[in-house]
């Protein structure tokens, strides 16, 4: 079963893997962002992303925004998920998980109701995003209940002033332990899980990698929430061991994966639309 990737949903896939398993998981749900809904729709992404191509924001899919309730409907989703990460993994194994920001408490919440202990919250530093806060000037000269005088004046107060959407700099990567099973030397001795490799160095909670650069990118399907490889091949190599199983249970385009290989560590996953299952198999040739 182990460095195989399966075309599956999942809640479908995660029940046929045994107890204790997994020496360690490292993944990136969906963010439960609004043109998500409950279901992954890649056609539907797919057309947002290309309208995106003439917007301010080229990176994201029109019309993706953040809505409190989304951050609900996003815990509830990663529950059931969750509670067979915990089934599956090893006693001290470490779950690792990307959350957006603004619901990453959410995440957090389904991991520790489900029986994980959080340990730390990480971040990915990419270096500084692109603006996303608007000025309000055009807002105010398309508002008809102002007159002419009050808009002038209007505009004159907040020419400072933008929509709260400050220049994003980092994605949170909760780092989450299944308890151990005894002391921290009992449960490596029978698990070989629970330590984390320092190799002399100071492991700091914000690992500094660029997104992904235009090579990495060029692949035959692209992947809205792609992460770098070399960013993964430091998480894994500092919270797994060689030849250790990973899972990552949300495919995508298959990075994780290839980190597991470029690491040597074994891999095992699935990916529900059939198109990126596809493109995860090809980069794995």
């Amino acid at each position: 079963m182990i460095n195989r990737i399966f075309n599956e949903d999942c809640k479908i896939f995660l029940p046929k893997i045994n107890d204790n398993f997994i020496d360690m998981i490292l993944t990136d749900p969906p963010y439960g962002l609004d043109v998500m809904g409950s279901e992954w729709n890649s056609e539907k992404i797919d057309g947002l992303i290309e309208k995106s191509k003439n917007s301010t924001i080229k990176g994201l899919p029109v019309g993706m925004k953040f809505n409190p309730e989304d951050a609900i409907k996003l815990q509830s989703f990663l529950e059931p998920i969750f509670k067979e990460y915990y089934r599956i993994m090893k006693p001290g194994g470490f779950c690792l998980v990307f959350s957006q920001s603004r619901s990453s408490h959410r995440v957090a919440l389904a991991l520790e109701n489900n029986g994980f202990e959080i340990r730390e919250q990480l971040f990915w530093d990419y270096g500084l995003g692109q603006q996303k806060a608007q000025s309000v000037e055009n807002f105010i000269k398309k508002n008809k209940k102002l007159s002419d005088d009050e808009k002038k004046i209007l505009s004159e107060e907040l020419k400072y002033k933008k929509t709260p959407q400050l220049a994003p700099k980092f994605e949170t990567i909760w780092l989450a332990q299944k308890p151990k099973d005894g002391s921290t030397i009992e449960n490596y001795i029978k698990w070989k899980t629970g330590l984390v490799n320092f190799n002399n160095e100071t492991v700091k909670v914000s690992f500094e990698f660029s997104k992904p650069n235009i090579k990495e990118r060029d692949l035959k399907y692209k992947h809205p929430t792609q992460k770098p490889i070399k960013l993964l091949e430091e998480l894994i190599k500092r919270f797994s061991n060689e030849s250790n199983v990973v899972l990552d249970s949300f495919g995508g385009s298959g990075s994780t994966y290839v980190a597991c290989k470029n690491k040597n560590r074994n891999y095992i996953g699935c990916e529900i639309d059939p198109r990126y299952f596809e493109m995860i198999e090809e980069r794995l040739k």
